[in-house]
This record gives C-alpha cells, sequence and structure tokens, in this order.
C-alpha cells in the first residue's frame, strides 16, 4: 500500500514538472549560443583587393549582431557603391554548417541561395548575404543579392 502511495506521488510530481517548464528556460532556448570559436587573427589574403578601402580584426559582435562571432571585416567602394565583406573562421566545416543554421534563425525571412547554401536577407543596416564555405562562414553586406553573388564568386574561392 505505501509503495503504491510512493509511486502515484512520483507520477504526480513528474506530470507537473513535464507540463509546466519555467518560462526563462524557454526564452534561454529561442536563442542560439554562439559557438566555441577560435579567436580572431587578421586573413587579408582572404579578401579580394580590388575596391578594397580597409581591413579590421573584430574581436565579437561583427556588424554589432550578437549573433555574429568575431573575425574579419572588409570595406569596399567602386564607384558610389559601398559594401562590406565578412569572415569568421570556425574550428571545422562541421562547426561552420551548423553555425549557418544559427545566424539563419535570427535573420529576417531569409531566403535560400542554392548555388552557395547561403541565406540572404534584408536588415536594419541593408542586404545581408551569408554562406557556409569550408570552416568558414562568409557574408556580404550592402549588395543586392544578384550583386552579392556575383561579388561572392571570387570571395568564396579564397575561403
Amino acid at each position: 500500500m505505501r509503495l503504491r502511495a510512493l509511486s502515484s506521488l512520483f507520477v504526480c510530481l513528474w506530470l507537473v514538472g513535464c507540463a509546466a517548464p519555467p518560462a526563462a528556460e524557454n526564452a534561454e532556448a529561442k536563442k542560439p549560443a554562439l559557438p566555441d570559436l577560435p579567436t580572431p587573427i587578421a586573413e587579408d589574403v582572404k579578401f579580394p583587393k580590388p575596391n578594397r578601402k580597409s581591413i579590421e580584426v573584430v574581436p565579437a559582435k561583427l556588424l554589432g549582431y550578437e549573433f555574429l562571432g568575431g573575425g574579419n571585416l572588409a570595406s569596399y567602394e567602386a564607384g558610389k557603391q559601398k559594401y562590406k565583406l565578412f569572415a569568421i573562421r570556425c574550428r571545422s566545416a562541421q562547426q561552420a554548417g551548423s553555425y549557418i543554421f544559427d545566424i539563419k534563425s535570427q535573420l529576417k525571412n531569409p531566403s535560400f541561395v542554392a548555388s552557395y547554401g547561403g541565406y540572404f536577407s534584408e536588415m536594419p543596416e541593408g542586404p545581408v548575404f551569408v554562406f557556409a564555405k569550408g570552416n568558414y562562414i562568409g557574408g556580404i553586406v550592402g549588395l543586392s543579392e544578384q550583386d552579392a553573388i556575383q561579388t561572392g564568386k571570387e570571395f568564396a574561392a579564397r575561403l
């Protein structure tokens, strides 16, 4: 009899625990954590030289976004068109592949670009195109989707 009462109590407690998870856990689950990325280093050779105005190492929050880790950010100017390229080095291709999905979940209405396996989105800072290549995440900010795809060809080949 006593065993039956204890098992009933255990089942009731288990049901209560399953029915109402804490709200804080749900909020944390929606926000992806940054993967453990290596320390950013200067990798100028990864960025095309024509029209490049500057390049810098950003320790964290590339472009000011919480969901982007540290990496390299290069500014370009071609006529009146200004845009930026960025590269984030991951520890492996597998890490880059999973990280691109974390980035995608933070973009507003991303569209899939099959030729790169990446995503294009309109953000407050302008259009953003991101893709994974090897153990890198590459990105282009400030160009239309078609221009980003064309500009990204040489950039992706260097990553």
